[in-house]
């Protein structure tokens, strides 16, 4: 199999004979569905019981059962295999039989999977050859065994030289994923043994409620003095890749309502509606509930076509009949602080950041009504995503914060005080 940033992952073969033996309860059992002796498969399974370091199955003169930490690590290996499947099941196309799938899934090796995603990551034939530490023709052999073995082209020749095609990129991000699901059983079985050091990577947005992020980040290593938590902020598109190939386990800011893919999950946590900003000594700063009129006489600082607040802006701005030129148009927070500090302009941006997170003294909210534009700020994760127990925890206590804080009287007296500043 791959590696993943800290472990490395059991070869396919250890861990298709333990889900074999694990379906049909004894080791002629597993032989026979993978076509291998028995003592083959018998030495796959102890060589997997050494790597992770504990025991999977009793063996009687019954059969094999699993232990309890062979139940929490075949259900994981399960996943793996049904995601490896129909990995395969989707690039072959709709009019292929699951019985096809299965066999040619079956067929693929770790070279297989260790080429296409080396490939993935690099960018093409020749830089992946060189992280692999391998010589091209040696890494071009198990990426055509692969592209034979599912009759679907997986390269294309891009300006950068060989790489993935549409298909093979996503084929192998299929991988990525599936091998997510070993590290969370290998996990698993280190919180099983009490010895876990959990890791959970959280994608945030730019505008995001961080501070609600920390309370409940030091409650959980508080409680967890082992964990890591790694924290990426970035841009909806870079992360919502990033989750769905598994690189980062959940994706915390406003939500899309609906997710823009199938495969994505979206939860409410707390709504965090959009307010009209400007500097602290603007002349609209001391004035009593504005009326469209006031707002008539100012231009606006301008987010980029690509964020969801311009579109909200520019309705607004329609509605209103404002003033609609673009002088200013900016995707940087500070940008549109030093902006609105420097002139008369407005802008808009979530009322949780502008009335609570904001630092910089130099902005105040104007008590004007953004007309009815939803926006919620919750939690994004993989429709089939299945957490560690550490990671339910994280999220429990994430949910537990964001109730807690959209019902606290104080955020609300806090909220009109500032309105009224």
């Amino acid at each position: 199999m791959t590696k993943g940033t800290e472990i490395r992952l059991p070869t396919l073969n250890r861990l298709r004979a333990f889900d074999g033996v694990a379906c049909t309860g004894a080791m002629t059992g597993a032989a026979g569905q993978l076509h291998l002796t028995q003592p083959a498969i018998t030495r796959s399974i102890r060589a997997l019981e050494r790597e992770l370091g504990t025991t999977l199955l009793e063996r009687t003169h019954r059969g094999c059962f699993l232990t309890p930490e062979g139940g929490i690590f075949g259900r994981r290996t399960r996943r793996f295999l049904q995601q490896m499947e129909s990995a395969v099941a989707e690039t072959l196309g709709a009019d292929v039989r699951g019985d096809v799938a299965s066999r040619l899934a079956r067929k693929i090796s770790d070279p297989h999977v260790r080429s296409l995603v080396a490939i993935l990551q690099a960018g093409n034939f020749r830089r992946a050859a060189k992280a692999l530490g391998v010589a091209e023709p040696s890494l071009h052999r198990p990426a055509r065994a692969i592209e034979r073995l599912v009759a679907k082209p997986l390269y294309r020749r891009t300006p950068e030289g060989l790489g993935l095609s549409p298909v093979g990129a996503d084929l192998a991000r299929r991988f990525v994923l599936a091998a997510v699901e070993i590290k969370a059983g290998i996990e698993d079985l280190a919180i099983h043994h009490g010895r876990a050091q959990t890791s959970i990577t959280l994608g945030v947005l730019a505008l995001a409620p961080k501070r609600l992020l920390a309370i409940v980040a030091e409650k959980f290593l508080h409680g967890h003095p082992k964990a890591k938590l790694t924290i990426l902020e970035g841009a909806y598109d870079e992360l919502i890749v990033a989750l769905r190939s598994g690189a980062i386990d959940l994706m915390y800011g406003a939500l899309r309502l609906p997710a823009p893919f199938p495969d994505v999950d979206e939860e409410v946590l707390l709504d965090d509606p959009y307010c009209v900003v400007c500097r602290r000594d603007h002349p609209l700063a001391r004035t009593r509930r504005p009326k469209r009129a006031d707002l008539r006489n100012y231009d606006w600082v301008f987010p980029t076509r690509s964020l969801p607040r311009r579109a909200v802006l520019d309705r607004f701005i329609a509605q209103w009949k404002l003033s609609s030129r673009v002088q200013i148009e900016t995707n940087s927070l500070g940008s549109i602080t030093a902006a609105l500090a420097a002139s008369n302009r407005l802008s808009i941006l979530p009322r949780e950041y502008a009335m609570i997170e904001d630092k910089s003294g130099l902005l105040t909210v104007l008590d004007v009504r953004v007309p009815e534009f939803q926006r919620a700020v919750g939690l994004s994760a993989r429709r089939d995503w299945l957490p560690t127990r550490h990671q339910l925890e994280f999220v429990s206590l994430l949910r537990e914060a964001a109730n807690g804080a959209a019902n606290r009287p104080t955020t609300r007296a806090r909220r009109r005080r500032a309105a009224r500043n």
